[in-house]
């Protein structure tokens, strides 16, 4: 897959390093738990998860997820989505969460 350059203002940044933040704590605020255990109830490997289609779905999802200022406006978004989509997001995003969590560590165990 190509290499994406995204572009986000100094607000949508925050925003995200902030969702970030708050998830790392157990604090997932653009998901209802609900959703988050649908999501991961469905068995969805990772070979399937990475194959370039679904990953260009969970791109486009993701990138207008992030253009969105609010976190209602967001929510409101995922609300809008499909089922599958809604699961693809979700799963994305514990993705983000872990890879984002590896990267900060400094010395991994």
């Amino acid at each position: 897959m190509s290499k994406v350059e995204v572009y986000l203002n100094e607000n949508q940044v925050n925003n995200l390093k902030s969702i970030l933040s708050q998830s790392e704590l157990g604090i997932h605020v653009l998901f209802d738990n609900s959703l988050i255990a649908e999501a991961f109830t469905i068995p969805f490997s990772e070979e399937e998860f990475f194959e370039a289609e679904n990953l260009k779905k969970i791109q486009e999802d993701i990138l207008k997820l992030l253009h969105l200022n609010s976190l209602q406006d967001k929510k409101d978004f995922i609300q809008s989505l499909s089922k599958d989509d809604q699961h693809r997001v979700v799963r994305a995003y514990f993705y983000m969460i872990e890879n984002n969590l590896r990267t900060s560590q400094k010395r991994p165990h």
